[in-house]
């Protein structure tokens, strides 16, 4: 007959390697999420900082655009009036020189800031990385190796642990009916 001890010590070392292999997967599945989770971040900052970068990129383009029909605009507009100033006059080659100078410093300025906003982003883009790799985490694999030696070792604790008390008590002879003593019984029950 099988002793109901070892039997509760083997169900129960049963269950504790159930209970580690399913806390190991669980433990498994929420890394895949948080990789899942921290990968979605960056996808959807990546196409962030790109969609900010052609939206200032065509603000300042249109700027530029505007600002250079308003030069030409105001040098054509001096080259039609009579001013008094002949056309080989200093004063008058100084005004034409004067609008093409503000024109190529409207496009420095505006092309500055679009260079100025690429590099911030490609520096942008890079933090992204950094900050991916600091929300990922390393996926550890279920290790029903180690759970199972776990519980094995918890039933043979169990298992010496029981004989141990069975020695330790004395519970370990095999008693015959002719080794009862009804007298000590008797005086016993006293």
């Amino acid at each position: 007959m099988c002793n109901p001890t070892l039997v509760v010590a083997a169900a129960s070392s049963a269950l504790q390697y159930e209970q580690s292999v399913a806390a190991q997967k669980a433990q498994r599945n929420a890394q895949i999420r948080q990789n899942e989770i921290a990968n979605q971040n960056l996808q959807n900052k990546r196409l962030a900082l790109q969609q900010n970068l052609l939206r200032k990129t065509k603000k300042n383009l249109k700027v530029l655009s505007i600002k250079e029909k308003q030069a030409r605009a105001k040098k054509a507009s001096f080259l039609a009036s009579e001013r008094g100033f002949s056309r080989t006059s200093n004063t008058y080659n100084f005004l034409l020189n004067n609008f093409q100078n503000n024109i190529g410093d409207i496009r420095d300025s505006v092309l500055g800031n679009i260079r100025f906003d690429a590099q911030q982003f490609q520096n942008d883009y890079k933090n992204l990385n950094t900050m991916y790799e600091s929300q990922t985490t390393f996926v550890t694999t279920v290790d029903r190796v180690t759970a199972g030696m776990a519980a094995g070792l918890n039933y043979a604790k169990s298992h010496y642990d029981y004989k141990n008390k069975i020695k330790a008590n004395k519970l370990d002879k095999k008693y015959s009916f002719g080794d009862f003593n009804m007298e000590e019984y008797e005086m016993d029950r006293m």
